[in-house]
């Protein structure tokens, strides 16, 4: 399969290390682990294009560079335009989340079969969800089993994007015919958004290593 390997740096945690290692650098290592000798492409914003870069050049990564801000998924599309004219599919993978496994980016790509043209992993939540009203007056429960943490990798068949589409549930707008399915995610991959969630991400790094 053709196959272009995207990066997306969603917000400056990117940045932060987990364990000494930068969330970016270990998305990046992750990805060429399964697809050893892939090119690169990150997708970043103006504002954190000057520190991902230097990161990037200080760790020897080749790469190449899109500028957009790959929370808008009609504008990473437009960015991607090239790259969607000539690949196949896009493995698309959030950078702020250090600690997805290879084994759920092999499992992604293990159900990306003929007749689906987009996958997602998910993961279950545990807590319990409130609804809040004015003032955050509690409202009611959310039965949490009918929502989900969304995950990345999502792998997208190119043929399936929508250049001018609208849908913002996916990296890329996808046409409304697409077929889609979502896999069971590994906990540990939850998406790192603050200096608490590194070091909680820390803590069950050292866990595993500890238990392994």
């Amino acid at each position: 399969m053709d196959l272009g390997v995207i990066v997306a740096v969603t917000s400056a945690s990117a940045l932060l290390e987990v364990d000494g290692i930068p969330s970016l650098i270990r998305a990046i290592h992750d990805l060429l682990q399964v697809f050893p000798g892939e090119s690169i492409t990150i997708a970043v914003d103006s504002a954190n294009e000057p520190a991902v870069s230097q990161l990037l050049k200080r760790n020897l990564i080749d790469h190449s560079l899109v500028i957009c801000d790959p929370n808008k998924p009609k504008e990473l599309a437009g960015a991607l335009a090239p790259i969607i004219e000539s690949c196949e599919a896009l493995l698309l993978h959030d950078a702020c989340r250090p600690l997805t496994s290879t084994d759920q980016i092999d499992r992604v790509v293990g159900e990306f079969t003929a007749d689906i043209d987009a996958v997602r992993p998910a993961i279950a939540f545990t807590e319990t969800l409130k609804v809040l009203g004015p003032n955050s007056h509690i409202e009611g429960t959310l039965d949490r089993t009918k929502v989900k943490r969304i995950s990345t990798p999502e792998l997208i068949r190119t043929s399936a994007v929508d250049l001018e589409g609208t849908d913002q549930s996916w990296f890329l707008p996808l046409k409304k015919n697409a077929h889609t399915r979502t896999i069971e995610g590994n906990p540990e991959s939850i998406r790192m958004n603050s200096l608490a969630e590194r070091q909680l991400l820390e803590s069950f790094l050292h866990w595993k290593t500890n238990h392994n």
